[in-house]
This record gives C-alpha cells, sequence and structure tokens, in this order.
C-alpha cells in the first residue's frame, strides 16, 4: 500500500514521537481514542490516515495543533523557544536596536540614522522609523510622545505578522532619544521577545560573527561528558538522512542535552545537518550548558529510542549497513 507522506514528513513519525513522549503504548493511546490498537500501529506505519474528526480529537489531545500532527509546521528542533522562526527574526532586529543605540551615544544621532539602512537584519520598520522620528523632530512637530505616538499608529497598521516587531522598534527607539541605557534597552526589547532572549543578554552579534565551518571546528575536539555518556556515539556512522529524521522527531532541550555529552564527531554531524540559524544557537547554549550526567544519559536514551524508529522505518531508503542497524536497535533496546 503507498504510504501517504505530508511535505516529506511521515505522519507515523510525527505520532509515534508524541506518543513516545508522553510514555505512552499503542495499546494506551488506542483506549484513549477509544479505537483499536491495530488502528494506531497503521497509523504510525502509514498504512492508513486518521479522519479529519480523529485528528481533531489526537491534536486535542497531544494538545498541538492539526498542521503540526501531519507534519506541516515547523520541526520540533525550530518550535523550540527562541528558536522559533519569528523570534529569531526579532532577535535579529532587536541586536540591531542594540547597535543604534551604541551609534547613539558614541557618535550621536545623525550618524545613526546614516547607519541603519546597512544593518544585519533589513528591518523594513526599522529603516522606516528612524529617519521619520529624525524628520519628525527636525521639522518640529511637535513633542517626543506626539512623533512616538505616530510611530506607534504605523507599527499598528503594518501586517498582523509584522506587529510585534514594529512595536519592538517603535518602543526601543523611544528609549534610545531618551537617552536610556542599554540594561533598559534590553529589558524593553526582551520583553517583545521572551524570557530567553533576557537570559542570553542581548549576545546574538557575537554568536554570528562565526562561520559555519567555525563552529564545527569549534566542537570538533569536544569530548564526551563521561566514559559513560557515550550512547549516542553511533551517531557518528549514521547518514545524512538518519540524522535529519532524527531532528525532526526530537524537542530542543533534548538535542542539547544529548550533544552536551557527546563526542565532537557526533556534535559535528547533527550540526552538519542544522540550519545556521539553529546552529549558531546550539553552539552557545553547548558553552553554556551546566547539567548532570544523568540528563545526559536520559537525553541520549530519547535519541536512541528516535533513531532506532527512523533506521526500521527508512532502513530501505539509506545505503546503511544492516548489521549496523541491527546493532543500534539492540543498543537503543538495552537502554532505553
Amino acid at each position: 500500500m503507498e504510504k501517504n507522506i505530508f511535505h516529506g514528513i511521515a505522519m507515523g513519525g510525527k505520532l509515534y514521537s508524541l506518543r513516545m513522549a508522553k510514555r505512552m503504548t499503542q495499546e494506551q493511546l488506542a483506549a484513549q481514542l477509544c479505537v483499536s490498537p491495530a488502528a494506531v500501529s497503521k497509523w504510525e506505519r502509514n498504512q492508513a490516515v486518521p479522519s479529519v474528526e480523529m485528528l481533531w480529537a489526537m491534536a486535542d489531545f497531544f494538545d498541538c495543533s492539526m498542521d503540526e500532527l501531519a507534519g506541516r509546521s515547523l520541526t520540533q528542533v525550530e518550535r523550540m523557544g527562541v528558536y522559533d522562526e519569528r523570534q529569531f527574526r526579532l532577535i535579529m532586529v532587536g541586536e540591531d536596536l542594540l547597535r543604534c543605540a551604541e551609534i547613539s551615544r558614541e557618535k550621536g544621532l545623525p550618524v545613526m540614522e546614516e547607519a541603519v539602512m546597512g544593518l544585519n537584519s533589513g528591518s523594513r520598520f526599522l529603516r522606516f522609523a528612524v529617519p521619520y522620528i529624525m524628520n519628525v523632530f527636525m521639522g518640529e512637530a511637535g513633542s517626543v510622545d506626539f512623533a512616538f505616538g505616530l510611530l506607534e499608529n504605523y507599527a499598528g497598521a503594518l501586517p498582523e505578522g509584522e506587529q510585534r516587531e514594529g512595536r519592538m522598534v517603535a518602543a526601543a527607539l523611544k528609549a534610545i532619544f531618551a537617552g536610556k541605557g542599554r540594561k533598559i534597552l534590553q529589558e524593553i526589547i526582551a520583553s517583545y521577545i521572551g524570557m530567553e532572549y533576557r537570559e542570553r543578554d542581548g549576545k546574538m552579534n557575537e554568536i554570528l560573527k562565526y562561520t559555519r565551518q567555525e563552529l564545527i571546528q569549534k566542537f570538533r575536539d569536544k569530548e564526551m561528558y563521561s566514559e559513560a555518556t557515550n550512547l549516542i556515539e553511533g551517531c557518528a556512522q549514521l547518514g545524512d538522512f538518519e540524522i535529519q529524521a532524527i531532528l525532526r522527531n526530537l524537542e530542543y532541550d533534548t538535542l542539547k542535552t544529548a550533544l552536551a555529552g557527546a563526542s565532537g564527531v557526533v556534535v559535528e554531524r547533527f550540526f552538519s545537518n542544522l540550519a545556521d540559524r539553529i546552529m549558531y544557537l546550539v553552539s552557545e547554549d553547548l558553552e553554556r550548558w551546566q547539567g548532570t550526567e544523568e540528563e545526559i544519559l536520559e537525553a541520549q536514551r530519547k535519541v536512541l529510542e528516535v533513531g532506532s524508529f527512523c533506521l526500521d522505518r527508512h532502513g530501505d531508503l539509506v545505503e546503511q549497513d544492516g548489521k549496523y542497524r541491527e546493532l543500534w536497535n539492540a543498543q537503543a533496546k538495552y537502554y532505553t
């Protein structure tokens, strides 16, 4: 029977991952959904597709959207916290706002206006807002509050997906023009992005100065956390397809913690299959990581679970030694 694939991602893999995250058997999930265990098995093996009503029920049960359940949304790694696409965009604009503040303090507002066109994010609203505010001030159109009130109106008129960015730009520029310090500006920016950014203390530009190869080289000689944290060293022998399949089914914290205990060659395999925006942030988290061996082992066991599932499902599509796949499954069974 032909498999049902949604945008290149097997729905069965997503369902399996969500079920495993809840530590449920197929029988337990079937009981929750009032279906047979055989139905759950067929869904996970992509031999059948749930009805729309059943998709609704599963989305409610797993607290996710139907699109996510069907594999249409961003991957787990890209969804987690600051790694969301929109939040990453806000981080880039936030870093540009911090740079604007530095330029303003060191060289004055006119120089900031000249520099805004060459900043990293390319924010359309930031490029509009700085010269607009300067023109309003120079034209003596009114008070600071009046000028920024107008700017906030412009932010509110942006497309819905850009409005938070616009409000952040307006609030941050108001603080810059009022001569507020960096700490206050960081607090303003963080309030629009989230707690994760605040904890990073606004260091995105520092992270982004590295190229992909520099980041990979940075961890190439990394040693394992301990002799015990070697559960995923077999990932070094996996191909890109398998690594990508594993990444699609891992939550970010699991990936970060598992790699914190792995050797540099394993980190390199995963880094080589991450998008730039994710790799930059993972690299910083690995340097800041301060967990325990037990946390690493738990995360690495989860990677083994996902890896075993992906190898079984996609083994016919990958040039992989059958004996090695058998050893992987045996290791996963032993440790999980």
